[in-house]
């Protein structure tokens, strides 16, 4: 068995505060579905069984809308000895008296890392001063806290309002905040999108290797183990493993065979492995429009042609690929046991 994820990633729910366009699960605040509760407590315990997960995500949809029951998951997860974060618009830090208070209650619950998601879409529903809130709060708790910004050539954000806070560009500078820019990409939603072509994935220094297929697994509302905890998941069958309603994780996990398709773009990318198929057929249009590796990927599996070339050719890259895979797994292992030799001597 070769997948060892370090991340479990628990989308509690489809319901959001937001109703963002081209959110990736179309989650709005009319959508009701969500995991039951139980059954992510269970999840926890399963996962604090598995050796090499470290980390529990409570995303959505909007995690925080499941209140004292989220704080409840929380804390089972850190009593068990995993790494905790939240993914999270930030709709609950309407002041920043009101932030203090919800971050002292997660952090007494154990919640180690926060995540903020903002931009075009999320302030339409979400204003930013509420961003600006829950970082300042998050980290004034020492909470590692990072903000997501949308990118895409429409957006009206104003970034700055943000980045240039006197408080947050402190901290920036400091770097006790992180700031990020992620592309918003199509979704099935109504607003025009579009980025600049010198983003695209194709382009020599911005392909690489996947560090979510085989390194996190996400459970969906719908009790859907997959293999990746990306945007289009739930647009690609393959990645899905099985049903956690009936089965562990573990079992799954078990049953699930190495994959090299997957392997391989762990390794190298959904972007080379098209640049291979296009090698084998020089008339193969590439998507050169991608910008983001889950839109690249959700063509690689949505597209038959490129499935019957790599079927048919991958035998030359397979034993390349798989060594390197290997490679990297048996330095992820050594370092897990340095790591661990190196805290049993600090106890």
């Amino acid at each position: 068995m070769l997948i060892r994820p370090h991340t479990l990633a628990l989308i509690t729910t489809y319901q959001c505060t937001a109703a963002c366009d081209h959110c990736c699960f179309a989650c709005t605040p009319k959508v009701t579905k969500a995991l039951p509760f139980e059954r992510m407590e269970a999840l926890i315990d399963e996962a604090a069984e598995m050796p090499s997960l470290r980390v529990v995500v409570f995303t959505g949809g909007e995690c925080f809308l499941l209140g004292e029951q989220l704080d409840r998951l929380i804390a089972r997860a850190s009593a068990k000895g995993l790494i905790t974060r939240c993914v999270t618009n930030g709709y609950w830090a309407t002041s920043r008296r009101v932030a203090e208070v919800r971050v002292v209650r997660a952090i007494s619950a154990g919640l180690k890392e926060i995540n903020f998601s903002t931009g075009t879409f999320h302030a339409r529903y979400v204003p930013a001063e509420r961003i600006v809130n829950g970082a300042l709060a998050s980290i004034e708790a020492h909470l590692t806290t990072l903000i997501n910004i949308e990118i895409f050539n429409e957006s009206s954000f104003d970034v700055d309002g943000i980045i240039k806070h006197p408080e947050i560009a402190h901290l920036i500078e400091k770097r006790r905040l992180k700031v990020q820019r992620n592309f918003w990409i199509e979704n099935g939603g109504s607003a025009e999108l579009s980025h600049a072509p010198e983003h695209s994935r194709f382009i020599e220094g911005q392909k690489s290797g996947c560090s979510t297929v085989l390194n996190a697994l996400a459970v969906t509302p719908d009790q859907s183990l997959v293999s990746c905890c990306g945007l289009h998941l739930e647009k690609m069958p393959d990645l899905h493993l099985g049903s956690v309603a009936d089965s562990t994780l573990a079992d799954l996990i078990r049953r699930e065979p190495d994959e090299l398709l997957k392997i391989w773009i762990h390794v190298e990318g959904p972007e080379r492995i098209l640049e291979f198929v296009k090698k084998h057929d020089p008339d193969y249009a590439l998507p050169m429009h991608s910008v983001h590796p889950c839109e690249t990927c959700l063509h690689l599996y949505s597209d038959k042609r490129s499935f019957f070339l790599l079927y048919r050719d991958y035998r030359e890259v397979e034993d390349e690929v798989i060594a390197t895979y290997l490679a990297s797994l048996a330095a992820k292992v050594l370092g897990d046991t340095i790591e661990s030799v190196g805290n049993s001597a600090a106890d």
